[in-house]
């Protein structure tokens, strides 16, 4: 189930690290990512998308648009992969596991496209 969620969110030098507290991102391989790409380019555009599995297990996916990656966090284990711009579906580095940003798993043949503002 979807929590919260920041669609393309603009991030700059100067106010990035409360804004990355303040959306529930605190892993740091996923700040040091961020943190490179507004090193590079003075600006990050990412998505956060915080949602609770039916087991009640909390989730997080961050999607940094800049780089077409994204992290997908299941409680302590984080997993890169590939996020689809057009599908909204992040594909998991190594195993391909493909999940939505609610952090469904997406099912073969499902192209799992719901974006938020369809609904």
């Amino acid at each position: 189930m979807l929590l919260k969620y920041w669609e393309k969110y603009r991030l700059t030098q100067m106010d990035w690290q409360p804004q990355l507290a303040s959306m529930g991102v605190s892993e740091s391989p996923i700040i040091e990512v961020i943190e490179q790409v507004l090193a590079e380019k003075g600006e990050a555009i990412i998505s956060v998308y915080l949602f609770s599995r039916l087991s009640g297990e909390p989730g997080s996916l961050v999607v940094c648009h800049d780089l077409g990656r994204g992290a997908i966090s299941f409680g302590a284990n984080i997993q890169w992969g590939q996020w689809d711009e057009t599908y909204e579906i992040l594909t998991v580095d190594g195993t391909g596991e493909q999940f939505n940003f609610d952090g469904n798993p997406v099912a073969e043949g499902d192209d799992g496209a719901c974006s938020l503002g369809n609904i």
